[in-house]
């Protein structure tokens, strides 16, 4: 029941277009807590096929220590390591990412753990941040790949700075990029990705993709979806509009409330 986001869908698809004619894309999904970034990202997934294309998504954690670094990224190429391409993958990163595919344990038999660990003993984070920029040019070539971070607000600084790095690198490259963050939480926190955004939009490396609230006739678009055998309360939909301001979580359950209390 996706309503109101036609547009936004149709800028990532011009996106996915630009990335698949070898031009990457470096996109911002933003928009407060319940707005949809999720919602949204998901259905255009949901028109991908993972048999032509690399799909991966990671998830950033909100933690309160020192947080791990490139853990979404991680994430993401294990996501990737489950499915039938997991062959080509793990190939890919022995040949252009070592270090990345010793951080992935369940991967690699224990010799080839140990095997790995002298080959890159003495490894920098500068350099697990140019064999992954390799590494992805070096899967795109073969195949186009989406890359989706979600959470950015918080993303360790590790990541922020490969993000960068896909976003500066000069070659072809068949990859759109798609991160989700609350600008909020962004500003709130003093978060550098705030830095390293407005760093690429400065030379047009990146496109923000805001999420506004929705408009009383996507509700009633909503409340007709979704009850399709009733006729709404003449009021309703405004109703609706002027408790959540359009809010898409908001709008669901203040509609789940009604129902629940046989309203």
């Amino acid at each position: 029941r996706l309503v109101g986001r036609k547009a936004a869908l149709a800028e990532l698809r011009g996106h996915l277009a630009t990335a698949l004619r070898g031009q990457r894309q470096v996109l911002f999904v933003t928009g407060e807590a319940g707005i949809g970034k999720t919602t949204v990202v998901e259905a255009f997934l949901a028109g991908l096929t993972e048999t032509d294309t690399w799909i991966a998504r990671g998830q950033c954690l909100e933690q309160y220590a020192a947080g791990e670094a490139y853990l979404p990224v991680l994430e993401a190429f294990g996501w990737l390591c489950r499915t039938a391409k997991r062959a080509r993958l793990i190939e890919s990163l022995r040949h252009y990412a070592p270090t990345w595919l010793a951080q992935m344990h369940a991967l690699l038999s224990g010799a080839e753990r140990e095997s790995l660990k002298r080959e890159i003993l003495g490894a920098t984070r500068e350099r697990m941040l140019r064999e992954m920029s390799e590494a992805v040019e070096a899967l795109a070539a073969g195949m186009p790949l989406v890359l989706v971070l979600e959470d950015l607000h918080w993303s360790d600084y590790a990541t922020l700075d490969l993000i960068a790095s896909l976003a500066r690198r000069q070659a072809p490259a068949r990859l759109l990029f798609i991160g989700t963050y609350r600008p909020g939480d962004v500003l709130q926190n003093r978060h550098p990705l705030q830095i390293v955004k407005q760093e690429l939009q400065l030379h047009d490396l990146c496109v923000e993709l805001p999420l506004t609230f929705l408009s009383e006739a996507a509700i009633a678009d909503y409340v007709a979806a979704r009850f399709p055998e009733s006729r709404p309360p003449a009021g309703l939909t405004g109703l609706i509009r002027q408790r959540t301001e359009g809010n898409p979580l908001l709008m669901v359950n203040v509609l789940n409330y009604l129902v629940t209390q046989g309203l």
